[in-house]
């Protein structure tokens, strides 16, 4: 059984191509429907998620646009309400865009997204605040709860010089691998919570979430969190990091403390991950798995993940391929430390830098699968994520050409069922593993 460029293909119940990016989130209406949005745009489906309508611009009942970047969405105590936090986009016309100015806001809408009231602020203004999307979080008590990150930090590299970009050669031509391996500020995570659906916001009274190695001394950023609820109360969150492993922290008061970030055994480098809560009560990541060797051979974002934990975060199983280029589904994180792609390239004038020649790879196949969005159904997971390539030399123009389903394909959507999830088994608990129910210890 091959596992390129999926695991049990034959078990997909539908795969979609949308003129959508990565900024992308769904919800499910009282009524059945589910209800998409994406940036200022939505539609929604009535076939769990096999149709969908026509796009339409969402609008406040004033007229005014709604939504913008890292758009999430959540269903909210009324009947036909729902809720959408996005980011708000700065004016570029002023020099001071880049870190101030992007703030989280909330829109409420009590007729299932066809209008939407004004917005309400959730962070505050003038902090560079923002949010990974789809992951609006309902918990059991009716808290909502939305992870953030903020940024701080100068816009330069090292020595006010320009910062290196990573790629490699496919068909004897480059194209860009990967983002994010040399980016000069610093993140730190921050969750806010409601009690009022959405009316008021207040902030994690522990202070915000960062990695903290050596007393004083060595940091490491965290950013783009994604949060769960494993039992009433105890939520588990997943943070993006740069040291090779996903980054995670716990919950015992419903979010309003977090123990300090520690790593997980899942490999992973600068991208972000799902985590979600199954029916079941099994949890459900998804995300970008890679180890040290592949990222140093410039095969960034390349796997697509999917991994059960039947204990409440503690054993991860049945590793899939939701799409790759590799046959390996499941790969061992290596040392807990920084890692980047050995070919980078400075802009001319600055001295190309030293690089290690056993990762310098020509390649023939090169793809980009990242940033997923994951609604989670009684009976089946839709799972969208941003889509580049695989790359082709273009048959005239020394060019490459991204290859993709439908036209002005950015975004790949796959309707799986559960037992997917499980390698082809149908959903069951495993005899062997006890719930892991102490928490992480700071």
């Amino acid at each position: 059984m091959s596992n390129v460029p999926m695991t049990l293909p034959d078990l997909v119940i539908d795969t979609q191509g949308h003129p959508f990016s990565h900024t992308t989130s769904f919800v499910q209406l009282e009524d059945g429907r589910i209800f998409h949005a994406s940036n200022r745009a939505s539609n929604y489906s009535d076939d769990g998620g096999l149709i969908w309508s026509d796009v339409v611009m969402m609008h406040g009942v004033n007229g005014d646009p709604v939504g913008g970047s890292c758009s999430s969405l959540v269903k909210l105590s009324d009947k036909n309400s729902i809720g959408m936090a996005a980011q708000t986009k700065p004016d570029k016309n002023n020099p001071r865009w880049a870190w101030e100015g992007r703030q989280m806001l909330f829109w409420r809408s009590e007729d299932n997204g066809e209008t939407w009231q004004p917005p309400v602020p959730v962070s505050k203004p003038g902090i560079m605040c923002q949010a990974l999307q789809d992951v609006l979080l309902r918990t059991s008590s009716g808290r909502i709860v939305l992870p953030t990150f903020e940024t701080i930090g100068q816009n330069s590299g090292l020595n006010d010089q320009a910062l290196p970009m990573s790629g490699k050669l496919v068909h004897n031509q480059f194209v860009g691998t990967a983002g994010h391996f040399f980016d000069p500020a610093f993140a730190v995570v921050v969750v806010y919570y409601s009690d009022d659906d959405g009316r008021t916001w207040q902030r994690n009274i522990d202070g915000a979430l960062l990695i903290l190695s050596d007393w004083s001394v060595t940091f490491s950023y965290v950013c783009e969190p994604s949060v769960t609820e494993v039992k009433p109360n105890r939520l588990l969150m997943f943070m993006r990091t740069g040291l090779g492993r996903i980054f995670q922290a716990w919950s015992n008061d419903n979010g309003e403390t977090w123990t300090r970030p520690q790593p997980t055994v899942l490999a992973n480098s600068t991208t972000p991950a799902q985590i979600r809560t199954l029916p079941n009560g099994h949890l459900l990541c998804v995300w970008n798995q890679e180890n040290a060797d592949e990222i140093k051979r410039g095969y960034n974002r390349t796997r697509m993940s999917s991994a059960i934990s039947r204990d409440g975060g503690r054993v991860w199983e049945f590793f899939q391929n939701i799409q790759s280029i590799h046959e390996t589904t499941r790969v061992e994180p290596g040392p807990i430390e920084p890692t980047h792609p050995e070919e980078i390239y400075l802009p001319a004038g600055q001295s190309a830098v030293e690089r290690d020649p056993q990762y310098i790879e020509h390649n023939n196949i090169h793809t980009r699968h990242c940033y997923p969005s994951v609604f989670v159904g009684e009976d089946r997971v839709i799972v969208a994520h941003s889509l580049s390539g695989p790359y082709e030399p273009d048959p005239v123009e020394a060019k490459l050409i991204p290859q993709g389903i439908g036209v002005d394909c950015k975004q790949f959507r796959k309707i799986l069922p559960l037992k997917w999830f499980y390698g082809g088994k149908e959903p069951a608990d495993n005899p062997f593993l006890r719930e892991a129910y102490e928490p992480a210890k700071p």
